[in-house]
């Protein structure tokens, strides 16, 4: 899964990036220690779950260890979704994180590539493209 650095342009500000790929972490993460629970989680098993337990999990996903509670927050409150447990005062769940201000970043057709969709959609990013006529030079 491409980073932040790879998917947006020069200029993006720092909050969408970061957001991005904690994203990018927390969703594989959740799902690796969803599976290695059986698929069966409740709200102490995830209030156990260790610092060092999700970085294990990180690992074995293939994504960088969580650094900060931020994403290990959300890494919790998607393992809740995916466990059909109710939402706990406070998170933020990948899906649902969205920016205080809309970001607008207008790429020629030709800069956007499938690498760059796949990652959007796969982190439940909202993405609208919209044709305009180019401009003429």
């Amino acid at each position: 899964m491409p980073t932040a650095r790879e998917v947006f342009p020069p200029g993006t500000p720092a909050d969408v990036c970061v957001d991005f790929n904690r994203r990018r972490k927390s969703v594989p993460t959740a799902m690796e220690l969803f599976r290695l629970h059986g698929g069966r989680l409740t709200e102490s098993d995830i209030a156990r779950l260790s610092d060092r337990r999700i970085a294990e999990a990180a690992r074995s996903a293939g994504v960088k260890v969580p650094g900060g509670d931020e994403t290990r927050n959300m890494i919790r409150a998607e393992l809740r979704k995916l466990a059909g447990l109710p939402p706990q005062p406070g998170d933020i769940a990948p899906a649902e994180v969205v920016p205080a201000q809309a970001t607008v970043t207008s790429l020629p057709a030709t800069a956007l590539t499938a690498a760059h969709l796949d990652a959007l959609l796969t982190l439940g990013l909202p993405v609208v493209l919209v044709p305009t006529r180019s401009r003429a030079a």
